[in-house]
C-alpha cells in the first residue's frame, strides 16, 4: 500500500464517485475492476466512457461526457485512461478561471493514467490536495485509506 496522503483522504470524503475509462465492459480491465470496487462497497458510482456511446455497464447507464456527471462538485473521479486523453479531461474538469461549484471534489489517476505533463499542470493550478496519482491505486490502496479515515468497506472483488 502507498502511504496515505491528505489528497487520498480528501478523495474519499466525497458523497459520490465516478469512473472514467475506455473499455468499462470488459471485466478483466482495470477500469471495470475499479467500477466494481465502488459498487461492492455500496458507493454511489457513475460510469463514463468519453466520446463513445455504450450500453449499460455493470447495471449502470454510461455517460460520454465527464462534465455531465451529476453533482460534479460532490463527486470524486477515478481516471483510468491514457495520459494523452487524461490531461484534456482534467483541464475540462478544472476550467480556467476556476469554478468550484462546477468542478469535481477530487480526482484519482490510476497507475498509467498520469504522467509528468499532468503533474506539471496540477502544480501550476495548485490542485495537489485534490489530485491523487503517482502510482497510487484505488484497488490496492482504497481499503487502507478507508480504514484510516474510519469509513467502512462492504465487500471485495
Amino acid at each position: 500500500m502507498s502511504a496515505v496522503t491528505p489528497a487520498m483522504k480528501n478523495f474519499f470524503s466525497a458523497q459520490k464517485y465516478a469512473v472514467i475509462g475506455r473499455v468499462l465492459s470488459d471485466r478483466s480491465r482495470f477500469d471495470n475492476k475499479v467500477l466494481r470496487w465502488y459498487q461492492t462497497r455500496d458507493f454511489p458510482v457513475t460510469a463514463v466512457r468519453p466520446d463513445q456511446p455504450s450500453e449499460e455497464i455493470e447495471g449502470l447507464q454510461v455517460l460520454t461526457d465527464p462534465l455531465s456527471i451529476p453533482d460534479l462538485s460532490s463527486t470524486s473521479i477515478s481516471i483510468i485512461i491514457h495520459p494523452s486523453k487524461s490531461l484534456p479531461i482534467l483541464k475540462s474538469l478544472f476550467p480556467s478561471p476556476p469554478s468550484p461549484n462546477n468542478e469535481p471534489h477530487s480526482v484519482w489517476f490510476q497507475p498509467g493514467a498520469d504522467d509528468a505533463s499532468i503533474w506539471e499542470w496540477v502544480k501550476e493550478r495548485g490542485l495537489e490536495g485534490k489530485v491523487v496519482g503517482h502510482g497510487a491505486c484505488v484497488l490496492r490502496d482504497g481499503d487502507g485509506v478507508l480504514a484510516e479515515i474510519g469509513a467502512g468497506t462492504k465487500g471485495r472483488l
